[in-house]
């Protein structure tokens, strides 16, 4: 077996990222340096609200009394360590591991990958959706009164999403003229689980989403809809090893350490995650009924 160092293995952290990290790269991203401390931390994004423009009834009037301050709103992200911690003895490590990146870290970091990608899909899938009738005949009509929906918010027409459970892909491809992504041939986009484009919408698919009878649920949003969180833990002081990685939009640590009473490697991977909706008014949900 090839001597395994936490460099090593955060060079393979880093594909592997890639391969599994969906709904967060989709949605607004504060910086991790605007939290810290301890699970279950908090940290408030701040929310620019829309202006409305003022009109100078004549030239030279005063326009002292429609001054107006700049507003913003807060709204809170609470983030969770979430870990995946793997003991290996020194029997499994001498005779049965045959490459520690593929056997024990590729799981671990799929898990906790995944475990944040939770965070908001939990925040996702708790919205009340706007229409529950959804089935093939009218994926495509939901589609639109989504547009519509957001346009009349004044939702920019960029940066617009919609992330599908796997169920309402299918319907979702079986719509006439539909892009799909592997007609294209734009093999990153596969890569990111991007599905396809319709009516100005990039639609993602993640089986994390659920909804209804069938687990049939669409959510349309623009990326300022959701904020999700995202900070790699700092290195442990007493870790033998310690290697942190950032890419796809993610934040992951690894460390090694030996445990002289059972005689076997720990190996956990972690990270601090959450998610919360920013604004409802840029988010239009439908599942089935």
């Amino acid at each position: 077996m090839a001597l395994v160092s936490a460099q090593r293995i955060s060079a393979l952290m880093i594909p592997l990222l890639r391969r599994t990290l969906v709904l967060p790269n989709t949605v607004a991203r504060p910086s991790g340096g605007e939290f810290a401390g301890d699970n279950g931390d908090t940290i408030t994004v701040r929310v620019r609200q829309p202006r409305t423009a003022n009109t100078q009834a004549a030239p030279g009037d005063d326009i002292t009394a429609n001054i107006d301050a700049v507003s913003e709103v807060g709204v809170d992200v609470t983030v969770a360590h979430l870990y995946d911690a793997a003991r290996v003895t020194d029997e499994e490590l001498s005779l049965e591991v045959v490459d520690f990146g593929v056997q024990v870290t590729e799981p671990q970091v799929a898990a906790v990958a995944a475990g944040a990608e939770d965070e908001l899909a939990a925040a996702m899938n708790a919205i009340v959706a706007d229409d529950a009738t959804l089935d093939a005949s009218n994926v495509e009509d939901h589609i639109l009164a989504a547009r519509e929906a957001l346009s009349a918010a004044e939702v920019p027409p960029g940066d617009r999403f919609a992330a599908v459970s796997p169920a309402a892909a299918t319907l979702v491809l079986g719509i006439e003229k539909f892009v799909a992504v592997d007609q294209s041939g734009d093999a990153n986009a596969l890569r990111e689980a991007i599905i396809g484009r319709k009516y100005g919408f990039t639609f993602v698919e993640s089986p994390a989403l659920t909804g209804g009878s069938e687990d049939q649920a669409m959510v349309f949003y623009h990326r300022s809809g959701f904020a999700f969180a995202n900070r790699a833990p700092v290195a442990p002081r007493g870790a033998r090893e310690s290697a942190a990685v950032s890419d796809s939009g993610l934040g992951l640590r690894q460390i090694f350490n030996f445990d002289t009473a059972t005689l076997s490697d720990l190996s956990v991977v972690s990270t601090f995650a959450g998610a919360s909706v920013v604004d409802a008014n840029r988010i239009y949900k439908v599942e089935d009924t």
